[in-house]
């Protein structure tokens, strides 16, 4: 985990990989396979389930009441949560000026469709932004806490979740910093995955 200088959280320095995943839930639902890719396959409640299992294994208060996409966020906890997205932009910006995270040429910094061979490589390849997280931009879309239509709320049971970053399939557009989507809570699909956010303080 990183620290974001000034702002009461930290964020993982890279998108939580399948060995990772699979020491926390005990299965991997990836597509391409390999210790060191992002996991991927996986819903907005999965990414939910596996914060609040990989708190517990630490023993870090649960961020989160329930494991579905009707659970509550619980303010306060120190366990592991899907950052918010104004969390998610501030940390890809690093503190610079990059139309993506770290640079402005995205062959630098991202794995998306011009570049990756149509699937997904291991994390922290790619140079990493000014504050030294890894694959922010490309790779594969993360999940964030936000309803889509509401930025800024965790809103239980909205049924569109924000994503950010794009993936090893994307266009470089939807690969900046500034860029936003959104897909359905319940869908897992193969150029999906997550990283982490803890509150601090």
């Amino acid at each position: 985990m990183v620290t974001i200088p000034g702002k009461p959280y930290s964020i993982s320095q890279t998108q939580v990989t399948q060995a990772l995943y699979q020491a926390v839930i005990g299965g991997n639902p990836s597509h391409f396979q390999g210790d060191n890719l992002p996991v991927e396959g996986v819903s907005w409640a999965d990414g939910v389930a596996f914060c609040n299992a990989l708190s517990k294994k630490l023993g870090l208060t649960p961020a989160y009441r329930g494991t579905d996409n009707d659970c509550q966020l619980i303010e306060g906890a120190n366990g592991f949560r899907l950052p918010l997205e104004a969390e998610w932009q501030y940390a890809a910006r690093g503190g610079e000026d990059f139309k993506f995270a770290g640079s402005d040429h995205l062959d630098e910094v991202g794995w998306y469709a011009s570049n990756a061979g149509s699937k997904t490589h291991e994390v922290g390849q790619k140079k990493a932004n000014g504050y030294g997280l890894y694959d922010m931009s490309g790779n594969v879309w993360e999940w964030c806490a936000d309803d889509y239509n509401n930025p800024g709320q965790h809103r239980p049971g909205a049924s569109m979740r924000a994503i950010r970053g794009g993936g090893w399939s994307s266009n470089a557009g939807s690969c900046g910093v500034s860029s936003r989507d959104q897909r359905l809570a319940r869908r897992p699909l193969h150029n999906l995955g997550l990283r982490l956010s803890r509150s601090l303080g």
